[in-house]
């Protein structure tokens, strides 16, 4: 299959070490659903799998391609979208993901793709049930980063972690310039659709699993932290400018003895500090300075005004601000979040 000709999504199954499974998912699915191609990306997988990739690329309507090493998940899925950029149909609606290990049943793909066929600009995502016949492990990694988004993003998703989702082509060139390469790209994938004006629809799915979910290559402690590693930026960007207004405010006092002079020049060195590192570190922007600078600025005045009044709400609901204070801070750090990912650092150039 050198070229997909069908304007036909195309399922593309991303695989690092797999088993005789994804054979198995791949003729179920060219038998199911003959006209849809199939694109399989081996992951940098052991040389004793080629025989395995040998007779996958045999089957009529399937692609494999290879990478040398393995490069990670989110890797692998942008081998396949640039692969389809290229070869695909300009008709071709897009491409649906699923992974090589058997969680996803191939009615299910088949039905996302159905549902991108309809819907050509909306991003689909196959949802799971979450119950007690689901790993530990993978209902608590659902339920924190379920948790985490909507408080980021003030969308509420329920399966946030699914590989199964169905990819409008219109997507793209943003999820190509995403510069994660390894599980938290499915993420970061959810966070910048919003700024590219991508819908996000869900459908449920049959939930698979093996006992003990042993073909999993998602690493719980390891890949979390990656996940939400914007997240511990921006958190410890704030913890440095809240420092840096501390020490400077202290040396400032020192030299000046005016408290009120050192707390404003304090304030607006830590806050320049704290806009540089969020919009080139934490948010990647590439949006004009000025226009972000001043949106910067008018976020920070109105934080300040929320503090206050939330700082005195808690202590007219008998909260000594020894404590109400923290308590608002904290508050305060989210409004921070979500503010600046959407209204002062509008697009990205890494999410």
């Amino acid at each position: 299959m050198n070229s997909v000709n069908a304007a036909r999504p195309v399922i593309l199954i991303p695989a690092y070490q797999p088993d005789e499974t994804l054979y198995q998912l791949v003729l179920t699915l060219k038998a199911r659903g003959p006209h849809y191609p199939v694109l399989v990306v081996d992951d940098g997988s052991n040389r004793h799998l080629k025989p395995l990739f040998d007779a996958l690329a045999e089957l009529r309507g399937v692609e494999v391609i290879h990478h040398l090493r393995n490069q990670g998940k989110g890797a692998a899925i942008k081998t396949g979208l640039a692969w389809v950029e290229d070869h695909g149909a300009d008709n071709c609606p897009g491409v649906v993901t699923a992974d090589a290990d058997g969680q996803h049943l191939a009615d299910d793909i088949l039905a996302l793709a159905r549902r991108l066929e309809a819907y050509p600009r909306k991003l689909w995502l196959g949802v799971r049930q979450f119950d007690q016949q689901v790993p530990l492990r993978s209902r608590f990694g659902n339920k924190l980063t379920e948790k985490v988004f909507t408080l980021a993003t003030g969308q509420h998703l329920s399966d946030t972690q699914t590989g199964l989702r169905a990819i409008p082509k219109a997507y793209f060139q943003a999820l190509l310039a995403i510069k994660a390469n390894g599980y938290e790209f499915e993420l970061d994938m959810l966070l910048a659709a919003k700024d590219n004006g991508i819908s996000i629809g869900e459908k449920t799915i049959a939930t698979v699993y093996e006992a003990g979910n042993p073909s999993s290559h998602f690493r719980p402690l390891a890949d979390s932290l990656r996940i939400y590693s914007r997240f511990f930026r921006f958190a410890g960007v704030g913890l440095a400018s809240a420092g840096l207004d501390y020490l400077l405010f202290a040396l400032l006092y020192m030299v000046s003895g005016e408290i009120l002079l050192a707390m404003v020049l304090a304030r607006i060195c830590s806050a320049v500090f704290n806009f540089g590192c969020n919009r080139l570190w934490v948010f990647g922007s590439q949006g004009s300075l000025l226009k972000e600078a001043g949106r910067y600025s008018v976020l920070a005045i109105t934080l300040i005004g929320l503090g206050y009044f939330l700082t005195k709400g808690f202590y007219g609901m008998g909260v000594s601000p020894f404590i109400g204070k923290p308590l608002a801070e904290g508050i305060i750090m989210v409004v921070s979040f979500i503010a600046q990912r959407y209204v002062v650092f509008l697009r990205e150039k890494e999410a």
